[in-house]
């Protein structure tokens, strides 16, 4: 039986959500809004995202390095999520955590660009700028703060992705030193 709390899985297809995508990296509020109440966009996001990592590093790795990528940037994604919920003021409101997350997710469409050099870095910067936005939005932090925290927990997230990239899975990656 449906019920207005669990309505019936009713998928839109992956052009909606690639649309979706694009506005959301296009900083489109009014997308960012929709997107963290669709309870269906965190799958194709989590799609997005694990593409998107794997795209990163794919001319630096085998198959392994390849999975690895895609799970560690599903991995990275909540951890940084979380990061910022906690730090933006926690209210123990699973809504807007998870909202946080697909807006955050469904942007890691931007990080396919990294095919093309150098827009990658590009990406990344755009990424921070998403991010500050979603913050304002979900959180309703004003500039300034929503872009504290972002920054804040996106440094704290480099430097663990760093430390495992360079260290211990460093191995599976030819990446320039």
């Amino acid at each position: 039986m449906q019920d207005q709390n669990h309505p019936q899985f009713e998928p839109a297809g992956t052009l909606h959500y690639f649309k979706k995508a694009v506005e959301v990296v296009k900083l489109d509020r009014t997308t960012m809004t929709e997107v963290a109440q669709d309870h269906n966009a965190l799958r194709f996001g989590l799609a997005v995202t694990a593409i998107g990592g794997a795209v990163a590093v794919l001319s630096h790795t085998n198959f392994a390095g390849l999975a690895i990528a895609a799970v560690y940037s599903i991995a990275a994604l909540f951890l940084f999520a979380a990061l910022v919920h906690l730090t933006a003021g926690y209210s123990k409101d699973e809504k807007q955590f998870l909202g946080f997350v697909r807006i955050i997710a469904l942007s890691g469409i931007i990080d396919w660009t990294a095919l093309i050099p150098l827009v990658g870095v590009f990406a990344t910067v755009w990424s921070v700028v998403i991010s500050v936005v979603a913050a304002q939005e979900i959180y309703h932090l004003n500039r300034r703060k929503a872009t504290l925290h972002v920054i804040l927990c996106a440094s704290a997230l480099w430097l663990v992705t760093l430390t495992l990239f360079a260290g211990p899975l460093g191995s599976l990656y030819d990446f320039p030193r």
